[in-house]
This record gives structure tokens, C-alpha cells and sequence, in this order.
């Protein structure tokens, strides 16, 4: 390629990405800003409403399950169906570590991100693989972890009965952390969102050769953002695992973990910023509700009125309003 045609090449990326940002006004950003500061200054205050901790401690953790879930399947364009395996070593990592070896909550935190992190960079050349070949074999390789887990001794990581914690029981304080994480997430999520980072993410998406023809490194891309999904979602599962004080394999590990956030980031919208914050908090309300009026046939009902919000918008709920309604894009994203 000539130092022209390059330069041209750089020139049209650079209009591509002045454009696209364009799109989001100051206004749409302070408007999700201070919808985003109304929400957590209401979690915050929930500790205080004890009936209520346990529902906006999951719902907290859907909408940040749903988020990471957002950054592989919406921006790459990858539908990590193993996606749970991450969620599963970070529940164990933090309860092996608080409760074997006595670190305190805050590192073993730390611990489960590191697990998770480790796991994703030897999941790494996965992301080499086509989207159908990469789901299948992330299901595989959880379904693997969790049979290791099972397997392994007692004193090492529970065996097949789990892991109790006794040495921490405080669920504030995991509460707490559930909020700072959600927050974290939303934050960075956003942030790809205004950055060149996140359209190339996009441009990968869309067309992985037609962006590596035009110099975008895309296995570099796909692993970093990978990296940082896996990261968030190990831990999450740390975090639930100091709140709940109990974990197994068979929860831990539950692949419907996976197609709950999964199905959250696409009620909302896969690739926006608001739609896994929109599909799980819609999601989680109608779950509560059903739950309360149909405990045997919870699943059933749920089941198909996803079904059917999947089947009348296919691109979410923001993608059916802005169908509808181009004017809004300005202000969703």
C-alpha cells in the first residue's frame, strides 16, 4: 500500500470515528450520568431496607453479568454459551481463599479477577475461531471446569459438596462491592462506547477481514476486551460467593448463568450501553413478579415471554425504539 492510499486509509478512519461520536451529545451523556447516579444512590441506601437487599443484590449482579456478557457478544460479535466458567472460578477463588486460607475478603476479591483473568488467556486461542466454532467450544470448556472442580479433593476446593464460608459472613459488605463493580462496569462500558477502541470493536464485528484490511489488529482487540469481559464476570462470581456464603458446582457453574446474561444484554440491545442495564432491570422485575404468582411454572412463563419479546424485537428494545423513532439515537447508545 502507497504512503497515500495509506494516509487516505487513516484519514477516512478518522472521520469514521469524528462521526460516530458525534452522535452522542453532552446532553445524552449527563442524561445516562445522572440516570446512572439516581440508580446506585438508590442501591446504596438498600442495606438500610433489608427485605430488599437480596433482590437489588442480584439485579446488581445480572446488570453486571449482562454488561460483560455486552462487550464479547456485542461489540465482537461472540456468544460466549461457556461464559459461566468465569463466574464459577471467581466464586471459587474467593471462597477457597477466604475460607482454607484465611485472606481477607478485599484479596480474595482480587484472587477471583486474577482467576479469571488466567482462565481467559487460556481460553485465548478460542478467540481464533468463527462465532458457532467459539460458542461451542466455550460451553465445552466449562462444562470441563466443572467437572474438574467436582472431582478435586476436599481440603483443596470442597469436592462435589462445595465450599462453606464461615470465616466472613458480612453481606453488606459483598452487597457493597456489587455496587462498586456494577458501577465499574457500566463506567468502562461507557467508555468504550465514546473511544475509537469501541468502533473498531464494532468494525471487527461487522467484518473482521475487511477490518484487519484497513489495519486493525483484530486478534489484539478480541483478546483485550475478552480479558476484561472475563475479568468482570470472575469477579462477580467472587463477590456472590462472600454474599451467599455457600457454593457448589452444579450453582456455581450453572449454565443458565451464561443464557440469563446472555438474554438480558439481548432484551436490552446487544452493542448499546443501556440495553443490558434495560433488559436485566426489566428482566429481573418480571422474574420477582412471576416468581411470587407462579412459583411452579415460573420458568415456563418467563421462558415465553422472552420467547416472544425475542420473536416482535430482534434488535432489543432500544433497536425497536429506534426503528421507530430515528430521532432518538442522539440520545441512546
Amino acid at each position: 500500500m502507497t504512503d497515500m492510499s495509506q494516509a487516505a486509509v487513516q484519514n477516512t478512519r478518522k472521520e469514521a470515528y469524528r462521526r460516530a461520536s458525534s452522535r452522542l451529545t453532552r446532553s445524552s451523556l449527563l442524561i445516562w450520568n445522572a440516570t446512572l447516579a439516581a440508580l446506585f444512590a438508590v442501591a446504596a441506601m438498600m442495606p438500610s431496607a433489608s427485605n430488599s437487599l437480596s433482590f437489588w443484590f442480584y439485579l446488581l449482579q445480572w446488570i453486571t453479568l449482562a454488561t460483560a456478557v455486552n462487550l464479547v457478544a456485542g461489540l465482537v460479535g461472540y456468544l460466549p454459551f461457556g461464559f459461566v466458567a468465569f463466574f464459577g472460578i471467581g466464586s471459587y477463588a474467593a471462597a477457597v481463599l477466604t475460607q482454607f486460607h484465611g485472606v481477607s475478603a478485599g484479596w480474595s476479591i482480587c484472587g477471583a479477577a486474577t482467576a479469571g483473568a488466567a482462565l481467559a488467556l487460556l481460553f485465548a486461542p478460542t478467540m481464533r475461531l468463527s462465532g458457532v466454532f467459539f460458542s461451542i467450544v466455550s460451553l465445552s470448556l466449562s462444562i470441563v471446569l466443572k467437572s474438574l472442580v467436582s472431582i478435586l479433593p476436599e481440603h483443596v476446593a470442597g469436592g462435589s459438596s462445595g465450599v462453606t464460608i464461615t470465616a466472613i459472613k458480612d453481606p453488606a459488605l459483598a452487597y457493597y462491592l456489587m455496587v462498586a463493580l456494577c458501577l465499574v462496569s457500566l463506567a468502562i462500558a461507557t467508555l468504550i462506547a465514546v473511544t475509537p477502541y469501541g468502533l473498531r470493536l464494532k468494525a471487527i464485528r461487522d467484518d473482521a477481514g475487511a477490518a484487519a484490511m484497513i489495519g486493525i489488529n483484530v486478534t489484539r482487540l478480541r483478546l483485550s476486551v475478552w480479558l476484561l469481559s472475563a475479568t468482570i464476570a470472575s469477579t462477580c462470581g467472587g463477590i456472590e460467593a462472600l454474599y451467599s456464603s455457600v457454593i457448589d458446582p452444579s450453582a456455581s457453574f450453572n449454565m443458565l448463568i451464561s443464557a440469563k446474561a446472555i438474554i438480558y444484554a439481548a432484551l436490552g440491545g446487544l452493542g448499546t450501553v443501556m440495553g443490558p442495564l434495560l433488559g436485566a432491570l426489566l428482566m429481573s422485575v418480571v422474574d420477582e413478579l412471576i416468581w411470587a404468582r407462579f412459583p411452579i411454572a415460573n420458568l415456563f412463563i418467563l421462558g415465553a415471554l422472552i420467547s416472544l419479546t425475542v420473536l416482535s424485537m430482534p434488535g432489543g428494545m432500544i433497536g425497536w425504539l429506534l426503528d421507530r423513532h430515528p430521532r432518538f439515537r442522539r440520545w441512546f447508545f
